[in-house]
C-alpha cells in the first residue's frame, strides 16, 4: 500500500495546477480523496473557486463536484488514494518549503492544509506540547489523520503532535 500512495504522489506531483495573481499555488490532485469538510456554495469554474478560496482564512482547497461545480474544503484531516480518481485542488501554503525526510512529495502540502495557521490543526487545541482536538472531532475523524500526526483518542478527545513537532522528524 505504501508503495502505491509512493507512486500515486509521484505521478500527482507533476500535476501542479494553476495560480492565483502569479502567486498561490493550487495542486491538482487526482486519484486521491481528501478528508475535509466541504462547505459554501457551488462555483462554475476552478479560477472562481480559487479566487474565493484565496479570500477565505479556513480554506484549504476545493473539489470538483460536478462538471461544471466546484465546492471549497475545509478542515483537511487527511487522504487516501482512491482507484475512482476525484478531482482535489489543495492550496499549497508550504511557499516551496520541503523537507529532506517527507514521507513523499506533497506530503508537505497536505501538512501545512492540515496545520493551516498555527501550531494545532482547525478545531484544535495547544494543550501542553501536544494539541487536544474540541468536541467536533469524533473518533472515526481522529482516525484519518496521517500517521506522522501520532493521533490517538483518549475516550474523550483526539489528540496530535503539534506542528513543529512533525517538521523535527521530516529534517
Amino acid at each position: 500500500m505504501r508503495v502505491l500512495i509512493a507512486i500515486s504522489f509521484l505521478l500527482l506531483s507533476a500535476l501542479i495546477g494553476g495560480s492565483y495573481g502569479g502567486v498561490e499555488v493550487f495542486l491538482n490532485i487526482l486519484c486521491v480523496q481528501f478528508y475535509a469538510t466541504p462547505t459554501g456554495r457551488t462555483f462554475e469554474s476552478p479560477i472562481a473557486a480559487m479566487k474565493y478560496c484565496v479570500g477565505t482564512s479556513t480554506c484549504v482547497g476545493f473539489q470538483k463536484t460536478s462538471d461544471n461545480g466546484y465546492q471549497q474544503l475545509y478542515r483537511l484531516t487527511g487522504y487516501a488514494v482512491n482507484q475512482t480518481c476525484h478531482d482535489y485542488y489543495l492550496w499549497d501554503k508550504t511557499g516551496g518549503i520541503s523537507f529532506p525526510n517527507q514521507p513523499n512529495e506533497l506530503e508537505a502540502a497536505i501538512l501545512f492544509a492540515i496545520y493551516p495557521n498555527t501550531e494545532c490543526p482547525t478545531t484544535f487545541d495547544v494543550d501542553g506540547s501536544l494539541c487536544r482536538g474540541r468536541s467536533s472531532i469524533t473518533e472515526d475523524i481522529c482516525g484519518t489523520y496521517p500517521s506522522y500526526m501520532a493521533a490517538r483518542y483518549d475516550g474523550t478527545s483526539c489528540i496530535v503532535v503539534q506542528k513543529q513537532e512533525v517538521i523535527k522528524s521530516w529534517s
